[in-house]
């Protein structure tokens, strides 16, 4: 009997050596990413799953550096890592409610009740254009348009998935050409902007442009000139002397351009709303000017536009005036007066004798019964140059007769009367 009970606790002493060995041996084999595996298949397949910092530059065991039921500190604070002096995002509390620890890039912000607090302490740029220039956009929360953290495909809403474009062939890449999503009413317009896309909200003022935009059609963009959209107050109408320097030409000193010029059609001027447009038409046309203070007449004390209603346009003179005769066109008027100087007459050398007869009609019904050579010559053969000037016998005949003849008679129509219908003696 007391020799089984001797065995019996030799081989408890044994049992208890070997197991406290094996339980020693146990503790002090270290945790490896493997045995975490073992149990956590999830978990590590989350981390897996996401290119992040927390799978590339750390393991399970730099955060859970104990374990259940010993482990004190098996979940770590965020903060452990993520200094609030670092950032101002890290001083954001509930970082779970946006981060999953073993998939922390933000992949659905759908349960996010309102992130914009959050996006700015990263986003501060952001936020300063959203206050900066207000608009609807800056009344939403980050959520409304981004569903995700990042900017690849399907992360956020495009323009046309809350707008309806300005004409139906539109795509995202138009809208951004003039809003930027931050400050959708910036409208920073591109050079590359094409007219066409204008005319979606600009019609009738492109159709003007591209019919008669002249000059500035041929050579300009419509950014080009309107680098800037309403309501931004500055730089939307750009003055006519950002191209028109006023040293180059006095026309483009005489200011208030907008009154004779549409810039969408500058060559289509009406001038029916200008009082005094005289100086501002001499700034181009001073030949004009020059020739009216020379020769004063009745158009002298006119203004430009009772003879021009538009510019390039003008009255015939006919509209204002009765012709010498019924049977006279505007290009009959002009053999004899000039637009600017219509008095004296100057008389071209095609002026037909009959038109002279329309207001001399007794000088020219005796010239028509001259048997002379006289009456086989135009008026304005003898009578050159301006209105009224008589040419000297002598100038064609010289002295016919001998020196005592011509001492004793000076005047040649005392023997042949009428140079109209002259007398042979």
């Amino acid at each position: 009997m007391k020799q089984k009970v001797l065995i019996a606790a030799l081989c408890c002493v044994v049992f208890n050596w070997f197991g406290s060995v094996a339980m020693a041996a146990v503790q002090q084999q270290p945790l490896t990413e493997q045995d975490c595996l073992k149990c956590h298949v999830e978990v590590v397949r989350t981390l897996s799953g996401q290119e992040s910092a927390h799978k590339n530059d750390i393991t399970c065991l730099d955060c859970h550096v104990s374990h259940p039921p010993e482990g004190k500190d098996a979940i770590p604070q965020c903060s452990s890592c993520h200094d609030s002096g670092d950032n101002p995002h890290f001083t954001l509390e509930n970082c779970s409610q946006c981060h999953a620890p073993h998939a922390p890039l933000v992949a659905d912000f759908g349960a996010i009740e309102q992130a914009r607090p959050a996006c700015i302490t990263c986003h501060d740029d952001i936020e300063s254009q959203l206050t900066t220039l207000p608009s609807a956009h800056g009344e939403q929360d980050c959520t409304d348009c981004h569903n995700a953290h990042g900017l690849a495909e399907g992360q956020y809403q495009t323009c046309l998935d809350c707008h309806e474009g300005h004409a139906p062939e539109m795509e995202i890449k138009d809208c951004l050409l003039c809003h930027q999503p931050h400050q959708p009413t910036g409208y920073d317009l591109g050079a590359s902007i094409d007219a066409a896309l204008c005319a979606s909200c600009h019609e009738d003022t492109v159709q003007t442009y591209t019919a008669n935009g002249a000059a500035h059609f041929e050579n300009l963009a419509c950014t080009e000139c309107h680098a800037k959209h309403p309501p931004r107050e500055e730089g939307v109408i750009p003055t006519c002397g950002q191209c028109h320097d006023p040293g180059e030409n006095k026309h483009f000193a005489a200011g208030s351009c907008a009154e004779c010029h549409n810039p969408h059609a500058p060559k289509v001027t009406d001038f029916g709303s200008i009082d005094d447009l005289r100086g501002v038409c001499l700034g181009c046309h001073q030949k004009a000017g020059e020739k009216m203070k020379r020769f004063p007449s009745a158009h002298a004390q006119q203004e430009c536009t009772e003879c021009h209603p538009s510019h390039g346009e003008k009255l015939d003179c006919l509209s204002c005036h009765d012709g010498h005769s019924s049977d006279m066109s505007s290009s009959d008027c002009l053999k004899c007066h000039q637009h600017h100087a219509p008095t004296p007459p100057r008389l071209g050398k095609n002026v037909p004798s009959q038109l002279c007869g329309s207001c001399h009609e007794e000088q020219n019904s005796s010239q028509k019964v001259d048997t002379s050579k006289h009456g086989k010559l135009q008026c304005v053969y003898c009578h050159k140059g301006r209105h009224k000037v008589i040419q000297d016998c002598k100038t064609c005949h010289g002295e016919p007769h001998d020196a005592p003849m011509h001492k004793r008679f000076p005047d040649c129509h005392k023997c042949h009367g009428n140079p109209h219908n002259l007398k042979k003696k």
